[in-house]
C-alpha cells in the first residue's frame, strides 16, 4: 500500500517536472526567435560598446591669408593634461618628469598620484588646464602609460593687433566644431570657415582598422583677403602717429581700389588702442568691432561730394551757375553759414566746392528740390549698408519726407553733410562713383576662396551706377582745383602725381544740438586722379587742429606720398607715356 502511494506521488512529480522544463524550454525558445524590439537594441548596443565607439571628427578651420598669402590665421592646439594614477608606478619619477614640462609644482603632481583616505585611487585627475603646443609634443615624446593629452583647437593671429578687427577672432572650445568665430572675417564667415565633422564608428579592437576618417571630413575653406598686410602696416601707422600728434581721440585710414572694390587696409585707433585678438578682458572686447563699418557719424563738407554729383547729373546745375552768397542765412529757419560766415559774392559752381560754402550747397538742394534730391541720394546708397563681408556693418541714417525724424530744416543741413549719418566705408565707397566713371563697386575683403585644389577668385560687381562717366569725369575736375587751391588744403602736393580729393570739417552731435569743443576733420581723396589705383578716406575724432584742411589734408599727403612709392604706382608723366606708346601701367597686382 504504502508502495503504491510513493509510486503514484513519483508519477506526480516527475509529470511536474517534464512541465516546468517544457515551460522553460519554450521560454528560452522565445528569446531565440522573438524578443522585445526595445530589449533588443539595448542588449546590441552594449555588445556593440565593446567593441567599438562612436566618435565626432573635427574638421581644420579654414586659413585666412593676406592678398600676398602672408598668414593672417591659422590653426594650432593647446592641449589638457590628465593622468590616471592607478596606471602610475613609479610616482616619484613621473612627477619629476612632468613638472618642468607643464610646469606645475613637483610635489603637486605627486600628491595627485597618491591614493585617497580610503586606500583607492582616483581613476582620472587633471594636471594642466592648458599647455602650449610645444608642451604637448614633448609630453607625446616621453610616452608616459597613465598620461593623456588631449588637443584642444585655438586659432593663432600672426599679424596680432595689425589686423586684429579685419580679422576677428575665434572663441574656440574642447571641440573645434562648438567654436564660434566672432566679427570681421571669422564672423561673417564662420560657415565657410568651420567645415563639417563627421561622426565614424573607430573599432575598439586593436587588430581591426579604423574607418579611413581623412576622407569623412569637410574641412573649413581658406580666404585669402583683399587686404595687403604692407599697406596695411604703412596704415595703421602714419594713422596712430596723426592721432598721437594731433591729440585725436581716435581716428581712421580707409583705403581702397576703386575699380574694383578691393579693400587694401582698414586702420582704426580709439583713444590710443586697438584690437587685440589674444586679449580677452572686456575693456579689449569693446574694442573688437570695426569703426570703419561699424560706427556712424556725420560726415560734414565730404558729403559735398555726394552734392555736386547729383546736381550735376540731375541736370539743374552745372559749371556756368552762379549764386548771390549771403555768407549767411536763414533758410527754413535755420542758421546756415560759410565756415568764416563770410560772403564771397557770386561765386561759380565750382567756387561752392572749392571754397566749401555752406550756403552754396544749401542753395543747390534748395533748388532741385526734395523730389529731385532724395532719389539720387537713394542712388548713391545714402542710408543703406554696402553690403561689405566684413561682420557688423551698421546701416547709414538718411531722414526722408514721411519720417518722423524728416523736416526742410534737416533736408537743408544734408546738403553740407550735417543730418546724415554714414560709416568711413559707405563715405568712401559713394566718393568712389567720382573715381571709377559713375559705377560703384560691390566693397569686399575677401579675394579668393581655397577650396583644396580649387580656386575661386571673387569677381569685380557693379553695384550701382548713380551717375554717368561724363558726371563723374565733371566732378573729379573740380576735385582737382579743390587739391591745387592754396585757400582749400593749403597746396597739397603728391610729387609726379595729379591727385583728386575733399577736404572735411563736421560738428559732432550731442543731445540738444552740436558740441562746440570738437570736430571730425577729414578728407577724401584718390590718385592717380584721371585714373585712379587707389582712393583713400581719412578721419580724426576731435583732433587739435579743428579743420580738415589742417589736421587730415597732410596726413592723406603723407600716406600718398609714401603709398605711391610702397605700390609702385607710376607717376603720371610715366604713364602717359608708357600709354602713348601702346603699354598698360596697370599690368600688375592692384
Amino acid at each position: 500500500m504504502r508502495s503504491e502511494s510513493l509510486t503514484r506521488r513519483l508519477t506526480v512529480l516527475s509529470f511536474a517536472l517534464v512541465g516546468v522544463s517544457l515551460i522553460l524550454l519554450v521560454r528560452l525558445l522565445s528569446f531565440q526567435f522573438y524578443m522585445d524590439p526595445t530589449t533588443k537594441q539595448d542588449l546590441e548596443s552594449n555588445a556593440q560598446s565593446h567593441y567599438s565607439q562612436t566618435v565626432e571628427v573635427q574638421p581644420n578651420r579654414g586659413q585666412i591669408y593676406d592678398r600676398s598669402m602672408n598668414l593672417l590665421a591659422v590653426n594650432s592646439y593647446e592641449y589638457r593634461i590628465g593622468i590616471s594614477p592607478n596606471a602610475i608606478y613609479d610616482r616619484e619619477d613621473v612627477a619629476r618628469e612632468l613638472a618642468p614640462i607643464i610646469d606645475v609644482p613637483e610635489d603637486e603632481i605627486y600628491r595627485k598620484l597618491l591614493p585617497g583616505p580610503d586606500g583607492t585611487f582616483a581613476s582620472w585627475v587633471m594636471l594642466a588646464a592648458r599647455v602650449d603646443d610645444n608642451a604637448g609634443q614633448q609630453l607625446m615624446d616621453l610616452d608616459i602609460d597613465g598620461v593623456t593629452i588631449d588637443p584642444l583647437p585655438i586659432r593663432v593671429y600672426p599679424q596680432g593687433a595689425l589686423t586684429g578687427q579685419i580679422v576677428g577672432f575665434f572663441a574656440g572650445s574642447e571641440s573645434a566644431s562648438s567654436g564660434q568665430g566672432y566679427w570681421g572675417v571669422e564672423g561673417y564667415y564662420q560657415t565657410v570657415l568651420a567645415g563639417q565633422s563627421k561622426k565614424v564608428t573607430k573599432s575598439n579592437i586593436p587588430v581591426v582598422d579604423d574607418v579611413n576618417v581623412s576622407t569623412q571630413v569637410r574641412d573649413g575653406i581658406d580666404l585669402v583677403l583683399t587686404i595687403d598686410r604692407d599697406v596695411q602696416y604703412l596704415a595703421q601707422e602714419i594713422l596712430d602717429k596723426a592721432v598721437a600728434e594731433q591729440g585725436a581721440s581716435g581716428g581712421t585710414i580707409l583705403i581702397m581700389n576703386p575699380r574694383t572694390g578691393e579693400i587694401l587696409a582698414i586702420a582704426n585707433n580709439e583713444n590710443g588702442m586697438t584690437f587685440d585678438p589674444y586679449n580677452t578682458s572686456s575693456e579689449n572686447m569693446d574694442l573688437a568691432r570695426n569703426p570703419a563699418v561699424s560706427d556712424l557719424f556725420e560726415p560734414g563738407s565730404i558729403f559735398k561730394l555726394v552734392t555736386m554729383s547729383i546736381a550735376l547729373e540731375a541736370g539743374t546745375h552745372d559749371e556756368s551757375w552762379t549764386y548771390h552768397d549771403p555768407g549767411c542765412f536763414t533758410p527754413a529757419g535755420t542758421l546756415v553759414c560759410n565756415w568764416d560766415s563770410t560772403s564771397r559774392g557770386d561765386p561759380s559752381f565750382a567756387q561752392v566746392f572749392i571754397d566749401s560754402l555752406n550756403t552754396g550747397t544749401a542753395t543747390i538742394f534748395m533748388e532741385m528740390g526734395r523730389t529731385k534730391v532724395y532719389p539720387l541720394l537713394d542712388a548713391f546708397g545714402i542710408g543703406q549698408d554696402t553690403g561689405v563681408d566684413i561682420q557688423g556693418e551698421q546701416e547709414g541714417l538718411l531722414p526722408e519726407p514721411g519720417d518722423s525724424d524728416w523736416n526742410e530744416s534737416q533736408f537743408i543741413t544734408t546738403s553740407f553733410g550735417q543730418g546724415v549719418s554714414i560709416t568711413p566705408l559707405q563715405m568712401l565707397t559713394a566718393a568712389n562713383a567720382i573715381a571709377n566713371d559713375g559705377m560703384i563697386m560691390q566693397p569686399h575683403i575677401v579675394k579668393a576662396r581655397i577650396d583644396g585644389d580649387q580656386v575661386i577668385e571673387t569677381q569685380p560687381v557693379v553695384l550701382r551706377r548713380p551717375i554717368s562717366a561724363d558726371t563723374a569725369h565733371r566732378a573729379r575736375d573740380i576735385m582737382v582745383q579743390i587739391v591745387s587751391n592754396p585757400s582749400s588744403v593749403d597746396l597739397l602736393d603728391v610729387p609726379g602725381y595729379t591727385v583728386a580729393g575733399k577736404t572735411g570739417t563736421a560738428q559732432i552731435p550731442i543731445p540738444g544740438g552740436y558740441d562746440p569743443s570738437g570736430s571730425i576733420a577729414s578728407f577724401i581723396g584718390f590718385l592717380p586722379a584721371d585714373d585712379p589705383v587707389v582712393s583713400i578716406l581719412v578721419k580724426l575724432d576731435r583732433p587739435r587742429d579743428y579743420w580738415g584742411s589742417a589736421a587730415a589734408a597732410p596726413v592723406f599727403e603723407e600716406l600718398s606720398q609714401r603709398l605711391v612709392v610702397l605700390m609702385e604706382i607710376m607717376p603720371d608723366d610715366e604713364r602717359r607715356l608708357m600709354e602713348a606708346e601702346g603699354g598698360n601701367p596697370f599690368e600688375r597686382e592692384y
